[in-house]
């Protein structure tokens, strides 16, 4: 999502911290608070430095910007590029000058460029005497190729076109295979990093595989030069296109595995390049990229951008009315997993999202997804359209603001860490190879999201960790591997190490029955854990098996209770899908859940519509709550709840989890300090 440039919590939070947490570091960018200059309404500000003074006074500690730089092509050339780094570098030098502590990033977007007005009379085709301005002409050998043999060009006027694309504009995927282009893009790279940026915002690091009407399923990149770098990279060969993807071909499944490699190596040239000018300006990459078809689609891996950006802002969005409550676990199950992914790479979690501004229920709205943003632990960044700028409503981000500026400590800590001693594991193998990239296919992906849906309506706290981090699995009581169908023979001893040594496995599903490039085996891989042959096995019989291997145990159920009760919950349908076949699927699956014998260690006595996540950071404890009892699709504002945790002999009660907070009573423990509050104001309480 962008801005193309142009000249011109009603809920509650509650943090029990069981010791004093670490000072708040200097690194910027945790806890970041982002605004741009154009958030204002058009017309009541009267320039960009009192846009940005405004920004600042509201409590933004991250001033994102746009220039030509950021969309347009020509600014890769000179005389362009010089001119735009000149004004880069005084709107930089403004924000250092007059507010030291703030700091300035500059869009870009190197691999899509928007060029507005050259098809105004809307044919879709460049019109006469424009054609020194389009990207497609100059250069159609830039172009990402998909399979169908199209380039990725569109034109505003095509049906389908997301809303950045104007009638006139023409939309352009650019190739990181292509070396011209590297060279520039690399060089633009070195310049901006001069310029005085404190950090360099890169979106869309993706191939486009679908766009519009006019472009699917195309399996960018297959040009000239992405093919022979795919050859002298793997040994494989790709046909000249057109041609259709066969997932009996192993090039096939070779290449859908390089694609990563494409993304990757171009980010970490693009990063090594910026931090080889100046190590302190920072790569933040916006992606919408989860644990979906969409990974798979445009090659970009949460897991691989996490370690290649300094921060990455996922994008979620946007949040709606109406909106049921599934809707709602959904989106906190979908910031989890980035969360968790973050951390491992030892990076903070920014969050691009929005709430649409102007309506009577939007500063409801925009309360609860405060909270849920807080709580998961990512920067707040939140428009009120999806163009990137605008905010729901400026007295709500001002004051939620200051509030996040008094409890950062707490809040965004780089000590914090899940509080979970179970773990369930994500396979981007079984997302690629079981699910090809296509949503219909998709019934991994509904189950990984399914069963952290299930775990956070359960109450049963969890981290996920990735099938690449199996050398982690002691750290866990328990590791859930719901539907990990593509398994790798190596994956597979690691579990069967981690079970012999007294670890607890739940698999759900067929968990095994294919290699680690989705080819079925006879057999399940784990099959001596599981205690049945895959022949046995009737997709009918929801039969629970309990083995005991070694000092451990292994669960398995071939009913696959998460699927089942993700699509019967339908979070991404506003009015929601059937709330009781969905309990009736949470409450079988509890019955298996049982069968491993793991209880969470720290108990929380709260309704079913509470979300409970709990955090760590040494010897400190931290427990966020969230209110999602009485949300439904015309009701952002949850009903009071009755509260319980017990830490130890330590225990804590409120009466109402909304509200006020009087008549809580402290608990009289040395170092334990309870903080109770909403996202508006939090009040303390330490003895």
């Amino acid at each position: 999502m962008r801005v193309v440039y142009s000249a011109g919590l009603g809920t509650m939070i509650f943090i029990f911290a069981f010791a004093l947490l670490a000072p708040a570091e200097a690194d910027w960018l945790r806890g970041a608070r982002i605004a741009t200059p154009w958030d204002y309404p058009e017309g009541t500000l009267s320039s960009w430095t009192e846009a940005v003074d405004r920004a600042v006074a509201d409590g933004a500690t991250v001033i994102l910007d746009w220039t030509r730089i950021s969309d347009d092509w020509r600014c890769l050339y000179e005389p362009c590029l010089s001119e735009d780094l000149a004004e880069v570098a005084r709107r930089a030098g403004y924000v250092h000058t007059r507010y030291p502590g703030v700091r300035y990033l500059i869009y870009v977007a190197p691999l899509e460029y928007v060029t507005p007005d050259l098809d105004q009379d809307g044919d879709g085709r460049v019109d006469p005497g424009k054609a020194g301005a389009s990207l497609a002409i100059q250069h159609p050998d830039w172009l990402q190729i998909g399979i169908s043999g199209r380039r990725a060009v569109f034109y505003g006027t095509q049906p389908g076109m997301p809303f950045w694309v104007c009638p006139s504009c023409e939309d352009a995927w650019v190739t990181p295979a292509h070396p011209g282009f590297r060279k520039l893009v690399l060089r633009q790279a070195r310049e901006l990093a001069q310029a005085g940026v404190d950090g360099i915002w890169l979106d869309v690091p993706f191939l486009r595989h679908s766009f519009g009407e006019v472009w699917r399923n195309e399996w960018p990149d297959v040009s000239p030069y992405a093919r022979e770098l795919f050859r002298e990279q793997t040994g494989w060969e790709l046909p000249p296109p057109p041609f259709s993807s066969d997932w009996e071909d192993p090039a096939w499944l070779a290449f859908v595995g390089w694609r990563y490699r494409l993304i990757r190596e171009f980010l970490g040239a693009y990063r090594r390049t910026v931090k080889g000018i100046n190590s302190d300006v920072e790569l933040i990459v916006e992606s919408s990229t989860g644990f979906n078809a969409h990974t798979t689609q445009t090659a970009a891996d949460p897991v691989e951008l996490a370690l290649l950006a300094d921060t990455v802002a996922h994008e979620w969005g946007p949040v709606r009315r109406p909106a049921q409550y599934y809707t709602w676990l959904w989106f906190v199950a979908g910031l989890l997993p980035w969360r968790h992914v973050d951390l491992g790479a030892g990076r903070p979690s920014w969050l691009l999202s929005y709430v649409e501004a102007g309506h009577t229920w939007t500063d409801e709205l925009a309360r609860l997804h405060a909270a849920a943003v807080a709580l998961t632990g990512f920067s707040y960044y939140t428009s009120g359209n999806e163009s990137m700028s605008g905010m729901p409503d400026s007295n709500f981000r001002r004051d939620l603001f200051r509030w996040l500026a008094e409890h950062r400590d707490l809040l965004y800590s780089a000590e914090l860490e899940p509080l979970a001693e179970v773990a369930v594991v994500f396979s981007r193998n079984t997302l690629d190879f079981r699910g090809r990239g296509s949503w219909e296919e998709g019934a991994y992906s509904d189950g990984f999201y399914g069963m952290l849906m299930l775990l956070l309506e359960s109450h049963i706290p969890f981290q996920v960790i990735t099938e690449r981090e199996l050398q982690r699995l002691a750290e866990f009581k328990a590791v859930i591997t719901p539907g990990w169908e593509a398994m790798s023979g190596e994956a597979a001893e690691a579990l069967r190490e981690y079970v012999a040594g007294g670890g607890v496995l739940l698999a759900t599903g067929e968990t095994s029955l294919y290699d680690g490039w989705g080819r079925r085996r006879d057999d399940f891989a784990l099959a001596e854990l599981f205690g049945i042959h895959a022949p046995e096995v009737d997709p009918e019989d929801e039969a629970v098996h309990v083995r005991e291997f070694g000092r451990g145990r292994v669960v398995y159920s071939s009913a696959s209770y998460e699927r089942w009760y993700f699509w019967a919950a339908e979070p991404w349908d506003p009015q929601g899908g059937n709330p009781r076949e969905a309990e009736a699927q949470r409450r079988a699956f509890l019955k298996v859940w049982e069968k491993t014998g793991v209880h969470p260690a720290m108990p929380v006595d709260v309704p079913r519509g509470v979300v409970v996540i709990p955090w760590r950071a040494r010897d400190a404890v931290q427990i966020h709550l969230l209110n999602l009892s009485g949300v439904a699709p015309a009701r952002a504002r949850p009903h009071p709840q009755r509260v319980r945790v017990r830490a130890g002999f330590s225990e804590a009660v409120w009466t109402e989890f909304l509200g006020d907070p009087r008549g809580l009573d402290p608990i009289d423990e040395p170092r334990f300090t309870v903080i109770c509050g909403g996202v508006l104001e939090l009040k303390r309480w330490a003895r």
